[in-house]
């Protein structure tokens, strides 16, 4: 369950402060201010939503429904086909890019649900979290937000994860200060409530479509490669090649197995001591994180809230927005993600598209979804300012 306007209006009276802050308000900001200004200026009610936000939003319910142990593995799985099932009847339904796309997402994300990690561990999911920054002129910032998943371990660490359904090209040892700002961001207000040290907090990314790959050496000694998940054993089919013949298999035999292997993308049909050298494991991204970190963060999340502070405060945005961030066609994120730039609004106004006659789309309200009733509101408020 999502904060409601009351709750955020005692927050905002709480803390002496104009606005609660989101994460999201920030990311749509840093990806495109014309979507900022159409969301958060203008509070235009437009559908956000593509083909990528559609799905992810599911994964992320049906793994928190399993790791919650409100249903078990086979129910996750069917849950998951279920919902393709829907999506591929539904005509009006986003759409991939391509059909090559479309198979090689659903298929890797089919494979996690059937073969995904349980915990061992009670699991909090949508936690809800405040953070309280500062920026350097001391002037106050206050955030809400909520973490996917969470949990504490039997040494005291407190895990932090997020789930993706996106490629890991885009979580590049260069991208990752930018992607993993959210997940920081949590470490940082749960490091305020709890006063647990920063060397305590793990942050990571559950990379829903891929897999660890364990194999074995010849030297008996283990190595790890990350792969998709529909296609893990097909990956290792070189290494197949050499081990298959120390295990006695002829040459025609082994080629055969390797094949039927990869169609299947399992390993089943080989000799069992050739099975024992391979196994899998979820693909997480961990995410470094300390003191030092965490202030710059603090600053620079701040300067971004100044930053947006301005934008809001100029006489002429449109003005500002056109000489200073023009569109540009041949950016995927402008094209196929951006709210402002996708919409059919800016397609027509454009003459992308003809005009349609349609009523306008409610979309949830920008803190939230739908409202659980199973949980009180106040107790809600009461477990955010613990």
């Amino acid at each position: 369950m999502r904060l409601k306007h009351e709750d955020l209006d005692a927050l905002k009276e709480k803390f002496k402060v104009d606005r609660i802050w989101s994460f999201s308000r920030i990311s749509t900001f840093l990806e495109c201010p014309w979507a900022y200004n159409m969301l958060y200026i203008e509070k235009r009610r437009v559908n956000t939503d593509n083909v990528y936000t559609i799905f992810g939003s599911e994964c992320h319910e049906i793994i928190q429904e399993y790791l919650a142990k409100k249903i078990d593995r086979a129910e996750m799985s069917k849950l998951w086909t279920s919902f393709v099932e829907r999506w591929e009847n539904d005509p009006t339904s986003f759409q991939f890019d391509t059909k090559k796309i479309e198979s090689g997402y659903l298929d890797n994300l089919t494979h996690y649900f059937k073969h995904t990690e349980g915990l061992n561990y009670p699991v909090r999911n949508e936690k809800p979290v405040i953070a309280k920054l500062h920026d350097k002129d001391g002037k106050l910032f206050v955030f809400v937000g909520y973490v996917d998943s969470e949990y504490t371990d039997e040494d005291g660490n407190l895990h932090l994860i997020d789930f993706k359904t996106s490629s890991k090209t885009t979580f590049t040892p260069k991208n990752l200060p930018k992607k993993s700002m959210q997940l920081l961001l949590y470490a940082i207000a749960e490091h305020q409530r709890t006063g647990i040290p920063y060397d305590k907090i793990k942050c990571k990314f559950d990379m829903q479509k891929y897999c660890n790959v364990h194999y074995q050496l010849e030297s008996g000694k283990w190595k790890t490669s990350a792969q998709e998940r529909s296609q893990w054993v097909a990956k290792m089919a070189n290494k197949l090649k050499t081990k298959l013949p120390k295990a006695n298999v002829d040459p025609i035999t082994a080629e055969e197995m390797i094949k039927t292997a990869s169609d299947s993308n399992t390993m089943d049909n080989l000799p069992e001591s050739i099975q024992k050298q391979f196994f899998i494991t979820n693909y997480y991204i961990e995410v470094k994180i300390s003191e030092e970190t965490c202030d710059k963060l603090e600053m620079k999340i701040t300067g971004y809230c100044n930053d947006i502070h301005d934008l809001e405060n100029k006489d002429d945005i449109q003005t500002y927005l056109e000489i200073n961030y023009p569109y540009d066609p041949d950016n995927f994120y402008c094209k196929k993600l951006c709210a402002y730039h996708s919409s059919r609004e800016f397609k027509e106004e454009n003459g992308m598209i003809e005009p349609e006659i349609t009523e306008s789309l409610e979309v949830n309200d920008i803190f939230g979804g739908e409202e659980d009733k199973n949980v009180d509101d106040d107790d809600l408020l009461n477990l955010l300012l613990k």
